[in-house]
């Protein structure tokens, strides 16, 4: 009888299990993002023991042929065939092309090592386990014989055969090389046969032992027996949408909104404007709505923002030495308009839950950071906390606490209905500006890691330690990997970290905070004279990729080496209606030759990157 409760997430997960079991951890990894981030967290994954898929799938084919014996059984004597053999579960023997001939001769010349008195015919014995084939007993044990590594026959038509005794794991103690067909007088009886706890012929014998614990791919984040890497990285030209952004300025920010990869948010200083793509991008032009454009004006776009839901946009701007922020819906509407600052909104950050948003507002020599609860939506800002110096950066750990990056330091703040400094964590050289920040949660407890531009360093100040020297030049960004929902029964306590900078590297450091030790893992190259401008994860963490002047180059994060795909913004291939001019403009400012605005979409099959004037829509099929 099946099991009731049977799903696709049950069948999914046995062949998840089964790939890493296998070595091929590239393929688990495909199936682990199309179908479930995390499968380990499955109610029923505590319970599944090693190698279950291939258990299963001989007890199935045991239970095929008992089935097919007791049919033929029961026949009257008059229809029994005798010489009629019971079906394979894979077809006929005529479509084994290498089951010996029934009389017991060879279809090909003997060689050396079939006439040598030491090897038994093939046409006589056959490989069993304990005496049993497929859950029926032989004449006796007959242990099969060491096979010898050989190259693969290829048949007429240029086609590998497939070879009944090989399969893609090491089971050939779990199941015999071919078929036979037993008579049904030959089936076992309870006496001889090893039965397991439902009762059924097992497929192992007495002294085959429970397998260890196998070492998961995705959980350690190493792999054995993994697909080799394409040779050349795939040219991502022909799936690439450029479109023209602005007629002025240059492109700063993009942003796409969270579980949609339809929509998409993208600003410089002087404009910001919505892009709407219909599914797949294509050579139509994305419907486009305008936020803010200064035309003239002396209004800029200093800070942009989604909420975690995706329901609402926070624009801030800066006209007239006053701050503002505007909150707009997905539909590109204006709904509310915040109470003026008087200051530069310098950076907004959403909380990952509900409608709270800490806000930083500079001038430069001072800084405050306040809080705004938009679900309760009160008259003025609540009181803010005011910071010496400026602050570059901002982010949360948790729903309750905030961080801000700044000169020599970075300050925690706590946040309830109103927001309050708690701790400075001073660094040895107060005079580091630390422009990034990224905050997460390890083992119950927040970790932040800052980084410099003029060290350029690395720095966790929860746990005061840090890495003097992680690059040879300038940090121009970092971004932590995404994590999967942490497995309660499973104490990890490392981070994995990505800096770019101008030294032409991405760097992919290991950050153990038990041990307070950063261990670099990869050192990916982009090429002379090819400066990493900005760098970012893939949501689920299996990709990262990064930006230079005028290319785009995209790793697997777990593997590194070689680029598996890369995009060249001077190749003339690209959709859109610009396909003649796409390369940098000749006028372009200085300072927008830094700005590399780059993006995943909620899928992790799209990237929105900016440069100059345009922006370009780069799909990633995998």
């Amino acid at each position: 009888m099946a099991y009731a409760g049977l799903t696709s997430h049950h069948v999914n997960y046995l062949i998840w299990r089964y790939l890493q079991e296998s070595g091929h951890g590239e393929a688990a990894i495909m199936l682990q993002r199309a179908w479930n981030p995390d499968p380990q967290n499955l109610p029923f994954a505590p319970y599944i023991k090693t190698h279950a898929l291939i258990t299963l799938v001989q007890k199935g084919l045991q239970y095929y042929d008992l089935e097919n014996s007791l049919d033929q059984a029961c026949r009257p004597a008059g229809n029994l065939k005798t010489e009629e053999p019971i079906p394979s579960f894979f077809g006929p023997k005529a479509m084994q092309p290498h089951a010996p001939p029934e009389d017991g001769t060879s279809a090909a010349p003997p060689t050396d090592a079939d006439k040598a008195p030491s090897q038994p015919s093939p046409a006589t014995h056959k490989p069993t386990l304990e005496g049993m084939t497929n859950g029926h007993a032989t004449d006796g044990p007959i242990q099969p014989a060491p096979a010898k590594a050989r190259k693969p026959e290829i048949s007429e038509n240029g086609e590998i055969p497939a070879h009944p005794d090989e399969t893609p794991m090491e089971i050939d103690h779990h199941e015999v090389a071919k078929e036979r067909t037993p008579a049904p007088a030959a089936s076992p009886s309870p006496s001889e046969a090893v039965l397991d706890a439902d009762g059924d012929i097992g497929m192992h014998g007495p002294s085959v032992q429970e397998p260890v614990t196998p070492n998961y791919t995705l959980t350690t984040g190493q792999s054995i027996g993994i697909q080799i890497a394409p040779a050349k990285a795939a040219d991502l030209t022909p799936d690439t949408t450029l479109i023209d952004v602005a007629s002025e300025g240059h492109v700063t920010k993009t942003l796409w909104r969270p579980n949609d990869p339809t929509t998409l948010v993208a600003a410089g200083e002087g404009f910001s404007g919505l892009w709407r793509f219909s599914g797949h991008p294509s050579s139509t032009a994305p419907k486009h709505d305008s936020l803010v454009e200064s035309k003239g004006s002396r209004t800029c776009v200093t800070a942009l923002d989604w909420n975690a839901a995706g329901t609402l946009l926070a624009v801030a701007t800066y006209s007239d030495m006053v701050g503002s922020i505007v909150m707009y819906n997905p539909q590109g509407s204006a709904i509310d308009l915040l109470p003026d600052v008087p200051r530069m909104v310098t950076e907004i950050r959403w909380a990952p839950r509900g409608l709270q948003m800490a806000v930083v507002a500079s001038d430069g020599e001072h800084s405050e950071v306040a809080l705004w609860d938009q679900g309760v939506r009160p008259d003025d800002f609540l009181p803010s906390q005011a910071v010496k110096g400026p602050v570059y950066d901002v982010c949360w750990s948790g729903d309750d606490e905030v961080y801000a990056s700044g000169d020599g330091a970075v300050y925690q703040f706590q946040t309830n209905t109103n927001i309050q400094l708690s701790k400075t964590f001073n660094s040895e050289n107060r005079e580091v500006p630390w422009i990034f920040a990224k905050a997460t949660y390890i083992t119950g407890s927040p970790v932040v890691v800052a980084a410099s531009t003029q060290t350029p360093a690395i720095w966790v100040p929860t746990h005061d330690f840090g890495l003097p020297a992680a690059h040879h030049g300038d940090i121009t960004s970092i971004q932590l990997r995404p994590q999967s929902q942490p497995n309660s029964t499973h104490k990890n306590t490392l981070l994995t970290l990505a800096t770019s900078s101008i030294d032409e590297t991405v760097k992919i450091w290991e950050i153990d905070i038990e041990s307070k030790r950063i261990s670099c893992v990869h050192r990916l190259y982009l090429g002379p004279s090819c400066p990493a401008l900005s760098s970012a994860f893939s949501p689920d963490g299996y990709a990262v990729a990064a930006a230079t002047h005028d290319k785009l180059f995209i790793w697997n994060a777990e593997r590194g080496g070689t680029p598996m795909a890369t995009w060249d913004v001077s190749n003339g291939d690209s959709k859109g209606d610009n396909k003649q001019d796409i390369s940098m403009n000749a006028d372009e400012p200085e300072s927008s030759s830094f700005d590399r605005a780059l993006s995943w979409d909620s899928d992790g099959k799209k990237l929105a990157l900016g440069f100059g004037k345009r922006m370009a829509i780069v799909n990633l099929q995998r």
